[in-house]
């Protein structure tokens, strides 16, 4: 159980920009406790939470690429490159 938060927390971190409230390296350290004290095989968490961090960055990506110029075209332009107040 703690396994799949930690894998969805990082995923989420990265594709979602989630990462504000909990932070997705704070989960995996909290998620690497089980591993240090030998109750779970520290191979199988490290693989996935690598697998969640790469599909999330994706993710994210993809998101941005299709949202992102549609949602820059809603704001005034001098706004949108960071110009005024």
């Amino acid at each position: 159980m703690v396994h799949a938060v930690v894998v969805a927390l990082v995923f989420a971190e990265d594709a979602l920009f989630f990462g504000f409230v909990p932070p997705g390296e704070t989960a995996v350290i909290v998620g690497g406790v089980p591993a240090r004290r030998g109750s779970v095989d520290p191979v199988r968490p490290t693989v996935t939470v690598v697998l969640a961090a790469v599909a999330g960055d994706s993710v994210g990506y993809e998101i941005g690429r299709r949202l992102g110029p549609p949602l820059l075209r809603t704001r005034p332009a001098g706004r949108a490159r960071g110009e005024g107040a």
